[in-house]
């Protein structure tokens, strides 16, 4: 099956908000659906990798933001990127809260509404949510963000690849459904920051190495360790997936999702 037959299905782009033990959080979601209008009920897939998911689980209310036309890339970092688990993504952005006392935001957006949890299905690595609109309100009115539109008009465009210190190209991986760009070897069990999506998702991007063909570094033997001796280190951040070859850095920060040296798991 060609995997690229997903990307004519057309996806909008949201701000999940949950609230639970008074901690505000939100992630952003491409998967909103009304299934039925009597009773008005929507659905949304969250996958579990994010904070918010686990507070819906506990809370059984969230909020959605449709986010308009008017949204820059900011809005796309701060709730795709960061994780909510060690900062509030809400401040310093405009926001109000609905009477189920959970925050919306207030530009940049076409409407919102409010939704309690009335069944919870396990999807493996998401979780589906089939909840009853409670509330909403139209908003700014402007067309809605879309995929086509955030790739066209929002998505800074790809770099140029960068090279690896003995001057070959980097492997440079883009996600099919989002257009996220990973630079190195992709792991396999890469989760896309942004859209959650995985390692199968991504397509190698021409201009880098292909993958599989990447000639060994004359300072590495063939098991991977250095000059001969010990393997090198792998360390894997539990948050967003992200690998960092060599030793840790005390005060070492994830580059994707902003978590601390406490966050990455040794692999070798």
């Amino acid at each position: 099956m060609d995997t690229k037959v997903m990307n004519s299905i057309s996806y909008g782009l949201y701000v999940l908000t949950a609230q639970n033990c008074g901690f505000d959080n939100g992630c952003i979601i491409n998967t909103l659906e009304q299934v039925t209008s009597s009773p008005n009920r929507v659905s949304i897939a969250v996958n579990k990798a994010n904070f918010t998911e686990v507070m819906i689980r506990y809370s059984g209310r969230f909020n959605v933001s449709m986010l308009d036309e008017t949204a820059d890339f900011s809005i796309f970092t701060r709730f795709g990127f960061a994780t909510g688990r060690w900062e509030n993504k809400l401040i310093g952005l405009p926001y109000k809260r609905s009477e189920n006392g959970i925050a919306y935001l207030t530009e940049h957006c076409a409407a919102y509404l409010s939704a309690e949890v009335v069944q919870t299905v396990d999807l493996g690595t998401h979780t589906l949510f089939i909840a009853e609109v409670t509330g909403g309100e139209v908003l700014s009115g402007l067309p809605s963000m879309t995929y086509a539109y955030y790739h066209a008009n929002v998505k800074p465009k790809p770099a140029a690849p960068a090279e690896t210190d003995d001057g070959e190209k980097k492997e440079r991986w883009i996600c099919n459904i989002c257009g996220y760009i990973y630079e190195g070897h992709l792991p396999e069990d890469f989760v896309c920051p942004l859209c959650k999506h995985g390692a199968e998702d991504f397509s190698l991007l021409e201009g880098g190495e292909t993958a599989g063909e990447t000639e060994e570094k004359p300072s590495e033997a063939a098991d991977g360790s250095a000059d001969g001796g010990e393997k090198a280190e792998t360390w894997v951040c539990t948050v967003c997936g992200y690998v960092h070859e060599g030793p840790l850095p005390e005060g070492f920060e994830c580059p994707l999702c902003g978590v601390g040296a406490e966050s990455f798991e040794r692999k070798s």
